[in-house]
């Protein structure tokens, strides 16, 4: 394949079609989230018992914006919304009764009933008052029972047990319904809690003292739940389960010692809500394992997407932006500076032909962006204000990259960008440090070296317990190809070590296969390897070039160490093919790829690889004059399979130093 140009490294955005943020429709990230919309549209419509909706999200998603907003754009109401209110059990004052009122009735209906104790305490008619607030409460039945269960303990001239003779729990003024979001879980934040009170050494609790928690709260709405804080308290789940299926809520404390005073049992609540669980793949991975039972009980999912498509979306995507403007506040946004922000975006998704929507990260940027204009008492931010807001963070968080070219610059890790070298390849690596925001890429030297043997590839990284299992596949699959190109007829005399040079901690992954296969056959062959390359790329048995990770970071790195040694126009990267998609480079790599001091090379086949690096005709075992050829004599020499004059003709060459 033809060498990448510069124009290839990054992605391409007519900025001549932006227009700036200011004059763009706002959009929010909800807005584009369609696997969401369709989800919550469903779920609003759906009567059944406590329905329960999974959202897989990724961290810093804003799942509360997101719910909030989806469910506002349903304009619905709900059937099952309704006031709630205990009121002391005139039969049992131990035990308080609830009532179900007509949703927004709430504080009328405990006004009436303070006029019709008045009315009642003063032996006047109430009839037409008693009328009046069955009417309201479409003639609740249980309502009923309550009110001439109060004439006649009035009429008795019986005592109450509090003042307070109704508890307002719940009371919906603008008959919407709910949606509550829970944090900082607990059972009595969660599911509500009797509040004791202790008089003359007696502890007392009464109707007026109850506390109705979330799930009260979001009865006949939403209730929006986080999994790590479920998973965090796996109690709080099994009781929010169990009271859904029940379709009733108890008074049930957590803590068996806190009932101080268990002959007080207010009647149980009935429950119907809607449940979201929001949370990312690996949370609910977790989830499942801790309640194997989970995925019965959803009843939708939906996935928030992270990326949208340029071609299809990108005037979504520039009103995300503007949304993201306007809910900070921020000044306007240049053409230019739009298309640097889609630029970092697209990096973020390691694709030249999709956006990333993490909102965190772009707010960050973008947030950085106008404080830097303001301070330079700009009016709207342009490009550079962008370029110099990413030069601050890299800044910020490149002390890790500093230490390790500090490590090149000393000596004291060996690699080497010019020369050539048998058995010898400059492989690339990123490393991932736990709590650093961002992964760097780090050039490592490989070597390899064959002896006699039964043919066998010993991996020193998998002998020595440093590398992961897919790490070890790959190595594997490099035997393969060598076996199959090789040893098809005849086993291999040689052996060969493959080894990271350097190298103390675990690595995994097969992205430097192809990096250690060409390292093989330039030992095999005893061909030097250019050493102004870098390789990296999977292979699978065929010798066929897979796609890899990290590929910008990977490049950087090596750049950075080719500067250190000094550029000299020879140097570059062999990526595979299908990673060109995937390319968003510095400014600084694409100008030296401009100039012709860089080269990036996509490769599709092993056999393209080696020809690059060694500058030799890969060929077949069977085509004289190629690599290959070369390394299938020498194989058929230490095996004995040439031909008798050919034996003889070694022989005889090796006695007489021909």
């Amino acid at each position: 394949m033809a060498e990448l140009t510069s124009e290839q490294l990054k992605p391409a955005f007519a900025i001549d079609l932006f227009a700036p943020l200011s004059e763009l429709e706002p959009i929010p990230f909800a807005a584009l989230q369609p696997r969401a919309i369709s989800a919550i549209k469903r779920l609003a419509s759906f009567d059944g018992d406590c329905p329960v909706m999974l959202i897989n999200g990724f961290p810093g998603a804003d799942y509360e914006q997101v719910c909030r907003t989806l469910i506002a754009d349903t304009h619905g109401k709900d059937g099952d919304l309704f006031d709630l209110c205990y009121t002391e059990n005139l039969n049992n004052p131990f035990k308080p009764i609830w009532l179900r009122l007509q949703p927004g009735t709430g504080f009328e209906f405990c006004e009436m009933v303070g006029e019709l104790l008045k009315l009642m305490s003063h032996h006047l008619d109430a009839e037409r008052l008693v009328t009046r607030i069955m009417r309201k409460q479409k003639d609740d039945p249980k309502i009923a029972d309550f009110l001439s269960d109060l004439s006649a303990h009035v009429a008795l001239g019986l005592e109450f047990q509090h003042p307070v003779l109704i508890n307002l729990l719940i009371h919906h003024e603008d008959q919407q319904a709910p949606v509550i979001y829970g944090r900082d879980l607990n059972w009595d934040t969660l599911f509500g809690s009797i509040n004791y009170q202790t008089e003359q050494g007696s502890v007392y609790a009464n109707q007026h003292l109850l506390e109705p928690g979330l799930m009260r709260q979001a009865n006949g709405g939403y209730l929006i739940l986080q999994l790590d804080e479920l998973l965090d308290q796996p109690h709080l789940w099994f009781k929010l389960k169990n009271a859904m299926l029940k379709g009733e809520l108890d008074w049930n404390a957590y803590q068996e010692g806190k009932t101080l005073t268990p002959f007080f049992a207010p009647e149980a609540t009935p429950i119907r809500l809607k449940l979201i669980l929001v949370g990312d793949r690996l949370e609910v991975a977790e989830f499942q394992m801790l309640d194997r039972d989970m995925s019965e009980r959803i009843f939708l999912r939906a996935d928030l997407v992270s990326e949208v498509e340029i071609d299809d979306e990108l005037p979504d995507f520039l009103g995300y932006l503007a949304w993201i403007r306007q809910r900070w506040s921020l000044l306007d946004f240049t053409p230019a500076a739009q298309a640097a922000l889609c630029r970092h975006a697209s990096r973020l998704c390691d694709h030249q032909e999709w956006l990333s929507l993490s909102e965190v990260q772009l707010t960050a940027l973008m947030r950085l962006a106008d404080s830097l204009a303001r301070e330079l008492e700009a009016d709207i931010i342009d490009q550079d204000h962008i370029v110099n807001a990413l030069a601050e963070q890299d800044f910020r968080l490149n002390y890790l990259v500093e230490q390790s070219d500090q490590g090149v610059i000393d000596g004291q890790i060996l690699l080497q960008t010019e020369g050539e070298e048998i058995g010898q390849i400059n492989g690339l690596s990123v490393i991932q440090v736990a709590g650093h925001p961002y992964d760097f890429g780090e050039p490592v030297r490989l070597t390899a070296t064959v002896h006699l043997g039964d043919g066998d590839v010993a991996d020193i990284e998998r002998k020595a317990e440093l590398a992961g299992h897919i790490h070890a596949k790959a190595m594997m699959i490099i035997h393969g190809y060598l076996s199959n190109k090789f040893g098809a007829e005849n086993p291999s005399p040689l052996s060969a070590n493959l080894v990271f040079e350097q190298s103390y901690h675990e690595i995994d992954g097969d992205s430097a296969s192809l990096t250690g296969l060409c390292a093989l056959l330039s030992a095999l062959a005893r061909q030097p390897i250019y050493q102004h390359f870098a390789v990296t790329g999977a292979v699978d048995q065929f010798g066929n070039v897979q796609a890899v990770g990290g590929v910008n970071e990977k490049i950087e790195g090596f750049f950075r160490v080719c500067q250190i040694h000094g550029l000299n126009g020879k140097q570059g990267i062999l990526l595979p093919g299908t990673n060109a998609q995937q390319l968003n480079l510095s400014d600084e790599v694409i100008v030296a790829v401009e100039q012709g001091q860089f080269h990036i090379h996509p490769v599709d086949h092993v056999e393209e690889a080696i020809e690059l690096l060694t500058g030799c005709v890969a060929g077949e075992p069977d085509m004289p004059d190629t690599l290959f050829y070369r390394i299938q004599q020498r194989l058929d020499d230490l095996n004995g399979t040439l031909p008798k004059t050919g034996i003889m003709r070694t022989i005889l060459g090796r006695l007489f130093g021909h």
